[in-house]
């Protein structure tokens, strides 16, 4: 039988989700590496810059969660889930997503136990959300239900090969730097890691911002503008929704910065998401950070992230001097359908290639340039809108019914 205690207000925020929650002491945490030589290797998934992988839960359903820097609790986001294996709960939370619009309800377990290949975790803690408000499954065109983050990554130390789609899992004792890594020094605060880099402004200015390293987030850099003053939007910006989470869609601003250096690497004219109240007050005055790296940045690397050692080292993929785009057409998209095929406008920004061309929100997309939807994923359709500049996209849609054809021409917007 469920049992419902003491309610606890929790923050909760978009994809780099944030939990401001502390269990009681003595409480039994483990994960463990079934390997003697205190390593395993798995796959996982690449969506949308996230590492999505496979989890077990309770050694009865496998599962996909996001492997999250940005969140301290593990979450399960769809409640039907942990009522089929039997999970119950100590007590009721609330959340409030990023803004704090809103609150939600959500449940605390423990006792849970979660595993991936090759390791096995016992004792581990899940917040439950009573209903699916973030809906990862529509936005990443795959079933996606719950998101890891501090518990695992405190374990261990975690190697992420974007370009292989490989993590490599180590007992910390065991792990032993690689020469061709950069290594750069991180802090750990209330579960979550930062460093300091150095940014170029659109006027000439300077500023070392601090930033969170957010596997969870999809963005390149976002800066949280009222952290500082020093902080500046450029005057080429474009105002949209920069993402989605639990109050909803995240509306910012889209604009560059002439450079980003982390460490020795250095990047130029970088698109960074600008935005305000994004985190919890409580957590900007602890921690004192200006905004989070995501996975456009991170997915330039390979990644290995030792929060024991206080670590982060760097090496150089393929795709590290790829430029950094937003959608070139103009429009959001979900997938929705048992097999994640049918796929619906949600957004459309006015002045975009796609407003010109005639889109509308609820709009079905039939088929894009020539190939039916039904096959088509929607990473692959997303990766069409922004393939190139220039380059001609034609779509057919289903609107109230009536099949319309349009095409046009991919814009870079910002």
């Amino acid at each position: 039988m469920k049992k419902h205690k003491t309610k606890i207000i929790i923050s909760l925020l978009s994809f780099g989700l944030l939990l401001l929650f502390h269990f009681a002491p003595g409480q039994i945490i483990g994960f463990e590496i079934l390997k003697k030589n205190g390593k395993t290797t798995f796959s996982f998934e690449k969506v949308n810059n996230l590492v999505i992988i496979p989890v077990m839960l309770n050694g009865q359903l496998p599962l996909n969660f996001i492997l999250d820097t940005g969140v301290r609790t593990t979450i399960l986001t769809d409640r039907t889930i942990s009522d089929i294996v039997n999970i119950s709960y100590d007590r009721t939370v609330t959340i409030a997503g990023a803004g704090h619009i809103r609150e939600l309800n959500a449940y605390l377990a423990t006792n849970v136990s979660l595993a991936m290949p090759g390791i096995n975790g016992q004792g581990q803690s899940l917040i439950v959300l009573e209903e699916d408000y973030l809906e990862l499954r529509t936005h990443l065109g795959m079933n996606v239900h719950g998101i890891i983050g501090y518990e695992f990554f405190n374990h261990f130390v975690v190697k992420i090969d974007y370009e292989n789609k490989l993590i490599t899992v180590y007992d910390p004792e065991v792990f032993k730097p690689q020469r061709n890594f950069t290594a750069i020094p991180i802090t750990i605060e209330h579960g979550r890691p930062y460093f300091e880099a150095s940014m170029t402004q659109y006027n000439g200015s300077v500023f070392n911002p601090k930033l969170l390293i957010d596997s969870g987030a999809s963005h390149g850099l976002l800066l949280e503008k009222d952290t500082d003053e020093n902080i500046l939007l450029p005057e080429n910006n474009l105002e949209t929704i920069i993402g989605w989470g639990l109050g909803g869609e995240l509306k910012g601003s889209l604009g560059r910065i002439t450079n980003l250096s982390i460490n020795k690497f250095e990047f130029e004219d970088v698109l960074a998401s600008f935005t305000e109240n994004y985190s919890s007050p409580h957590v900007n005055l602890i921690t004192n950070r200006n905004g989070s790296i995501g996975g456009d940045l991170l997915n330039r690397f390979t990644v290995t992230v030792d929060y024991n050692g206080g670590m982060l080292y760097l090496r150089k993929s393929r795709s590290y001097s790829y430029p950094f785009e937003f959608n070139l057409a103009g429009i959001d998209i979900i997938a929705d359908g048992i097999d994640f095929n049918t796929f619906k406008v949600i957004n459309v920004i006015e002045g975009s290639p796609a407003f010109l061309a005639g889109l509308k929100n609820d709009d079905h997309i039939v088929a894009v340039n020539g190939k039916s939807a039904l096959n088509l994923t929607l990473t692959e359709i997303n990766n069409i809108l922004r393939s190139r500049p220039g380059s001609r996209v034609i779509l057919v849609l289903n609107r109230d019914n009536e099949i319309i054809k349009t095409s046009f021409r991919l814009k870079r917007m910002i």
